[in-house]
């Protein structure tokens, strides 16, 4: 009988065991979760920041060459304005003096 009674206190002691065995591979599961989440977290993150640094650079690249396509148009206007105006400045002085006197 008292080794009936040892057997079930060893078997007891045994099951106790292997259910903190169970709770402490459920805590460690648990923080490897976690752990796991968070690295990918930061690692979508890095990778969304990097995308917006590439974004921004792209944005800034086609700016910048919408603003000199505008200022090449705008030299090219220019110039032709000056050019029309140099060619026909005496002639424009002239009509203008001939309305004024009355031809």
């Amino acid at each position: 009988m008292e080794d009936l009674i040892m057997k079930i206190i060893d078997i007891e002691d045994r099951a106790q065991e292997v259910i903190k065995d169970a709770k402490k591979a459920d805590r460690e599961l648990e923080e490897r979760i976690k752990d796991e989440s968070r690295k990918m977290r930061d690692d979508i993150t890095r990778r969304m920041e990097a995308k917006n640094v590439t974004l921004k650079q792209i944005e800034e690249e086609d700016a910048d060459k919408k603003v000199e396509a505008i200022r090449v148009n705008m030299e090219r206007h220019l110039s032709e304005l000056e050019k029309k105006y140099n060619d026909n400045k005496d002639k424009w002085v002239n009509e203008i003096v001939q309305n004024i006197i009355g031809r």
